[in-house]
């Protein structure tokens, strides 16, 4: 029986025949798998997804010891040592350009909402101007308020970890604390 190329690809097939290629990009966010965030992880079921969608994922759950596939809704159990060292596709990682296909060690903070290059092996070529050492991922779903607290501050946290914001926020406090100094002198003079 002849196969026809025309024919589309069930996505919920996780298995691929001799002379089907493996999808090289995530199902959720459709970004090039990599060897550093977008990471090719294999779950339980079989399907792949990158490990920043999966930490995403792991965010906004209630269970953070489980990841729920979100192609066919089965659990996968996380390892001890957290979500990055879920198994790694290899076949996709093969298909990968050669100086991709080492994995960078890479740590999941979940309480910070954080992923992290724990460390990048001196057998791997520098490139690391290239290769961004932390991704937000987002808060946890248990550190936010039921009334939108939780977001009233991780908004303000977003924009007081920006630079220019950061740098305009010191600046008025500096100029408020001047301001209320000098009128402090001011008034302690006409008495």
């Amino acid at each position: 029986m002849e196969s026809d190329p025309n024919a589309l690809r069930d996505p919920y097939k996780p298995d691929m025949g001799d002379s089907e290629l493996p999808d090289l990009e995530c199902a959720i966010c459709f970004c090039q798998f990599n060897n550093v965030f977008n990471t090719p992880k294999v779950l339980q079921c079989k399907h792949t997804f990158c490990l920043e969608c999966l930490a995403r994922m792991n965010i906004k759950s209630n269970q953070p010891d489980t990841i729920q596939c979100p192609l066919c809704r089965s659990y996968t159990p996380l390892p001890d040592l957290g979500l990055p060292k879920l198994a790694n596709n290899s076949t996709v990682l093969s298909y990968l350009p050669s100086a991709m296909q080492h994995v960078y060690s890479i740590r999941f903070n979940r309480n910070k909402g954080k992923l992290q290059v724990k460390r990048v092996p001196s057998s791997v070529p520098i490139h690391t101007h290239t290769v961004s050492q932390s991704l937000d991922v987002g808060m946890p779903a248990g550190m936010q308020g039921s009334s939108g607290e939780g977001r009233e501050r991780s908004l303000l946290m977003t924009i007081l970890r920006t630079p220019l914001c950061k740098a305009f926020l010191m600046s008025t406090v500096a100029i408020i604390a001047v301001v209320l100094t000098i009128t402090i002198i001011i008034l302690q003079q006409k008495r």
